[in-house]
């Protein structure tokens, strides 16, 4: 008869003994939902669960969910026929060395742009004025300070994460990704609009914003404007991405560039360019 781990002597019996425990502990792992596996699952199903825009009409209304989207930046990805697709959507991140005890979003969770423009939980917002967080129904217009509230679908006791704006003390490498959620609202996370073209910006300060314009986006504290660092790009738990940050890129006409042009979409039917 061959020496194996069926033999209860020596080193056998202790691999026997081993494998039981390891066989025993995954069982336990499985019944209270903790393999990695079951947490990858329970992750993608409460980041990825759609949530469809319950707002239709042409301005952006306080109270109501919104996606910030760069219309005009390209997806790296190209399609069959060989065509470049856009549009990237402001997205909440869980990293992959989280996933162990992450399966949601929380306080301190970064942002990244997405090419995924499907309304989920990771990319829809809740837009509230500065003034008064309850309001619902209001038109914003250019020039009103707003917040961006990410909310719990899992837990509707949690408190509010706002998005805001961590900027570095030195220079930073384009790879750091500044925009994170925060349990604590503090000037950090207080933003405002302004029409794209430069004409247009005394005339149009406080008119209605609607769904369809370009504009650019402007942190309140640190006066720079909301960009997509399309040069950064990196693999994440859900596809490839790239970072965002608050950036001024200007031509030299002073105009914006394509990295600082967002829309606020809260209309299902607003459509890009493809």
């Amino acid at each position: 008869m061959a020496y194996n781990n069926a033999v209860l002597i020596g080193n056998w019996a202790e691999e026997r003994l081993k494998n039981e425990y390891e066989f025993k502990l995954f069982l336990k792992k499985r019944e209270r939902r903790e393999l990695l596996l079951q947490k990858s699952r329970t992750l993608f199903s409460n980041l990825l669960s759609e949530r469809p825009m319950a707002l239709s009409g042409k301005y952006v209304q306080y109270g109501y969910n919104v996606q910030l989207v760069a219309s005009d930046m390209p997806v790296t990805l190209k399609v069959a026929d060989g065509k470049q697709k856009y549009g990237l959507v402001l997205s909440i991140l869980v990293r992959d060395r989280q996933v162990d005890y992450v399966q949601n979003i929380c306080d301190g969770c970064v942002l990244t742009m997405s090419p995924i423009l499907t309304p989920c939980c990771r990319n829809t917002f809740r837009i509230v004025s500065v003034r008064d967080e309850k309001q619902m129904g209001k038109k914003m217009n250019y020039g009103d300070e707003f917040l961006l509230i990410a909310e719990n679908y899992g837990d509707p006791q949690a408190a509010p994460l706002y998005v805001r704006y961590c900027p570095a003390s030195a220079p930073e490498p384009e790879t750091r990704l500044p925009l994170r959620l925060s349990a604590v609202r503090d000037s950090s996370c207080r933003f405002t609009s302004v029409p794209l073209l430069p004409r247009d910006r005394l005339e149009a300060l406080g008119s209605p914003v609607k769904t369809s314009d370009k504009l650019v986006i402007k942190n309140i504290t640190a006066d720079k404007s909301l960009c997509v660092m399309n040069r950064h790009w990196m693999q994440t738990f859900f596809g490839p991405e790239c970072g965002v940050n608050c950036r001024n890129f200007i031509d030299i006409h002073g105009r914006y560039t394509a990295e600082n042009i967002f829309t606020l979409v809260s209309d299902i039917e607003t459509k890009f360019k493809d």
